[in-house]
């Protein structure tokens, strides 16, 4: 049986991540979370769904809390968007410490660096295809979808920057970025679970000569 690491997905508005990440994590055979993360979150705390929500599309763009110290420290004292986001941050760590997930947004390809070894993706698509998707989904006019992307890419954008070291559109922080204007969630999730298995399929030949190798010394 494949040992998979963490899969993190990163995603402009308007890819059909959500649904791209559940057909990945049930052709990988493992669980997936996106906004249940959250309710998992505020079961655990005092802070509402919405809250967490919300944070996401409030992150100013003055430097904020980094996530310099990963121990379970007591968040509170601090600004409620940055509670929020440790409190997050936490569960996403004991959701790794139970075994390999799908994951999408929440920074956590951030998050888990460095704490468990992670595949972390990147969805893009052109404007067109994006904007059709919104239409359909959230049955709005063109225009209406437009200025959503426009948003919602923005607050993500500047949410991710804000709590992390990176920059959220930099294709160079993420091991694959898949741009899936032409492909069905289906057949993103399908072309994702072949890289995977490749991706894990030679880290295990790498160790094992690296076992074999420190064997014979």
């Amino acid at each position: 049986m494949k040992q998979y690491p963490m899969i993190t997905i990163s995603r402009q508005y308007g890819t059909d991540g959500h649904q791209i990440a559940k057909f990945l994590a049930e052709n990988l055979g493992i669980p997936f979370y996106d906004k249940d993360l959250i309710s998992i979150a505020s079961r655990e705390t005092r802070f509402a769904e919405k809250a967490f929500d919300e944070a996401e599309k409030t992150a100013t763009t003055t430097l904020g809390y980094m996530l310099s110290n990963r121990s379970n420290r007591s968040v509170y004292g601090m600004p409620l968007n940055d509670q929020l986001f440790m409190v997050q941050s936490g569960v996403i760590r004991t959701i790794a410490d139970k075994g390999p997930a799908v994951i999408v947004g929440r920074c956590a390809d951030y998050v888990l660096s460095g704490y468990k070894p992670t595949i972390d993706i990147f969805l893009q698509a052109n404007t067109e295809a994006r904007t059709k998707t919104v239409m359909e989904r959230e049955n709005v006019s063109k225009k209406e979808a437009q200025t959503r992307i426009a948003r919602m890419d923005k607050s993500r954008a500047t949410y991710y920057n804000y709590y992390t070291d990176r920059k959220w559109s930099n294709l160079n922080n993420y091991d694959i970025a898949l741009n899936v204007s032409h492909l069905t969630a289906k057949e993103a999730a399908d072309l994702l679970t072949t890289f995977i298995n490749q991706v894990v399929e030679k880290t295990s030949l790498v160790e094992e000569e690296a076992q074999e190798e420190q064997a014979t010394k």
